[in-house]
């Protein structure tokens, strides 16, 4: 069911839209910093940011999402799926 223009990947609210790869919790895609706990959604993403830039093996990963619709429940809220498909984007800038 990919991104089906052949676009690059996107993040979907999954309760509204289809989607291909869920990225929440539990996932490995899945953000561990949670909204209230560790902060505002705003600082959960940018810890999600740093969090992920040092973990190698997801950086690994990374391209198994590309031209994927991402499925999270924040959405079309703040997400570290943005992130996600930011760090995507610019991998194909090279």
């Amino acid at each position: 069911m990919s991104n089906q223009d052949g676009g690059p990947a996107v993040v979907v609210n999954l309760r509204r839209e289809p989607y291909d790869v869920y990225i929440g919790r539990p996932s490995k895609w899945g953000n561990p910093f949670i909204v209230g706990e560790d902060g505002d959604r705003a600082i959960c993403v940018e810890k999600y940011t740093e969090w992920i830039k040092a973990n190698t093996d997801l950086l690994d990963s990374l391209d198994e999402l590309r031209g994927k619709r991402l499925g999270c429940y924040c959405k079309p809220k703040a997400c570290h799926g943005d992130v996600l498909v930011t760090m995507l984007a610019e991998r194909s800038k090279g």
